[in-house]
């Protein structure tokens, strides 16, 4: 398996905008890598050019300063940071102020607008300028004052197409909501993968380090051996091979840890450089959640993508009524009263009122346009929801075959596992004995480190099909404790 590229990948693909079928691929006995859909269908893909945007869910934004501490980070841990930190997280919540806000815009068109003026004028007219020519009189009005104070109020929202705006505007913050919640969903099964492939790197590294001091062992007795002329020199090339290809295998391994690392403290926004060791999870458990039919039914009840989406259609649904309802007759009232005079305390009162119902006759075609583009908008929300409805439905089914294997897989591993280590220590007595040769011991050692390979591969496999179940019904967040030990 290839191990942060893949998570990247995995964590892309299963993004808000666009979910991807999880779990993993089992063949003849072995695992390959997570499946994903293919991420240039995202806009986000990071692996796209320089001038595009990444997917947010595989960022975050750092708090805090490392310290030169080792940190305990379990699962639980690291899925509470990444609700925190994580840029998907922030930039849905940002979203969701900015839906407020074009809700609370829709409300102001409803409300009257009231202003307060107060005004100290210094006028002089020209009588010959206004046109007035009488005899007599000068041409000019001479310098007078006056002040004049007023309240005004204008009302336009006493419309249908306003109060329609309004309510789609709030169904579609319920929408933004619901998004939220998805997207934290998405962040668990993000950083989830991402700790879980910590998991499975650190087990590879210990792996690789006691099969090197297996190899050590193998060629100090080899090298006894052909010093007491016991075995030929070839086993001793042989028995070296093995130690440096062991070697090998641990500072590749040691690579991959770090590397996994700096992917998990990415996406959880740890500071820069804060060394951190996670904490094992659950051993290897059988799923004990909810059959098929009642994981359907829980994931169509509580995904929050499908609220979402759901909320997004009433909204254009709102939306097109609004549109539809700018042909009828609308009724406005703007007025004014104030006072007027020489002073304040020295004037009289002035005020006008109107009411005025509005009938469009001919807007050129923008009512029509905007039914037009009200109405696509609502025919797509609307399949939309219902690819949603389709896209859940596989997810589970899909998670739920993959978890049926991954569990046969891990069995079949860890037997294979264990026979593989006694036909390993067989091997090493054998050679010890003088019965045979260290190519049996090389032969058995690689066989062991395949089996234990395999069964790593396919734990990971296992928990990663757990995962993506519980992000497909929606329950990510809630019960990523219960079934994958975060407590």
């Amino acid at each position: 398996m290839k191990y942060a590229l893949n998570i990247l990948i995995f964590t892309l693909a299963i993004s808000a905008a666009a979910p991807a079928q999880s779990g993993a691929s089992l063949e003849a006995g072995s695992i390959s890598t997570p499946r994903t859909i293919n991420p240039a269908a995202n806009s986000t893909n990071p692996s796209a050019s320089a001038g595009q945007r990444q997917n947010p869910f595989l960022g975050s934004v750092p708090s805090g300063t490392a310290t030169t501490e080792t940190i305990d980070l379990s699962l639980q841990d690291a899925v509470e940071r990444g609700l925190r930190s994580n840029l998907g997280a922030i930039e849905n919540q940002a979203s969701l102020r900015q839906s407020d806000a074009q809700r609370m815009r829709a409300l102001a068109n409803m409300l009257p607008n009231v202003s307060a003026l107060v005004r100290q004028n210094l006028d002089r007219l020209s009588r010959a300028a206004l046109g007035l020519k009488i005899p007599g009189l000068p041409s000019s009005t001479g310098e007078f004052a006056y002040q004049e104070g007023y309240i005004a109020v204008s009302d336009n929202g006493l419309n249908i197409d306003s109060l329609l705006r309004l309510r789609s505007a709030r169904r579609a913050v319920e929408a933004t909501r619901f998004g939220l919640d998805d997207a934290r969903e998405v962040i668990v099964l993000a950083v989830g993968t991402a700790y879980l492939q910590v998991e499975a790197s650190e087990a590879r590294l210990h792996t690789y380090e006691a099969q090197l001091e297996v190899a050590h062992t193998l060629e100090d007795q080899t090298a006894d051996r052909v010093r007491s002329g016991l075995s030929p020199e070839i086993d001793q090339f042989r028995a070296t091979v093995q130690r440096q290809t062991s070697e090998q295998r641990v500072t590749v391994a040691q690579a991959n840890v770090e590397k996994d690392k700096l992917t998990l403290a990415r996406l959880i926004g740890l500071p820069s450089g804060q060394i951190f060791r996670i904490t094992p999870i659950a051993p290897y458990a059988s799923w004990n959640g909810p059959a098929l039919e009642d994981s359907l039914r829980q994931a169509r009840e509580n995904r929050s993508d499908i609220r979402s989406a759901r909320a997004a259609a009433e909204a254009a649904t709102l939306g097109r009524k609004a549109a539809q309802a700018e042909r009828l007759p609308g009724l406005s009232v703007n007025g004014y009263y104030g006072r007027l005079g020489t002073t304040l305390t020295q004037s009289d009162h002035t005020y006008t009122v109107a009411a005025t119902v509005s009938l469009p006759i001919f807007t050129g075609g923008r009512i029509r346009a905007d039914v037009q583009d009200a109405s696509a908008q609502l025919d797509s929300r609307q399949a939309e929801y219902l690819d949603l409805l389709g896209r859940v439905d596989y997810e589970v089914r899909n998670a739920f075959i993959d978890l049926r294997a991954a569990e046969s897989a891990v069995q079949v591993a860890q037997k294979n596992s264990e026979l593989s280590q006694k036909a390993l220590e067989q091997a090493g007595d054998r050679f010890t004995n003088g019965v045979t040769n260290n190519l049996e011991v090389v032969q058995a050692q690689q066989e062991s480190a395949a089996a234990r390979e395999n069964y790593i591969a396919s734990l990971f496999a296992h928990n990663l099909a757990k995962l993506a179940l519980l992000r497909a019904l929606g329950t990510a967040q809630k019960d990523i404790a219960r079934y994958l030990g975060g407590n």
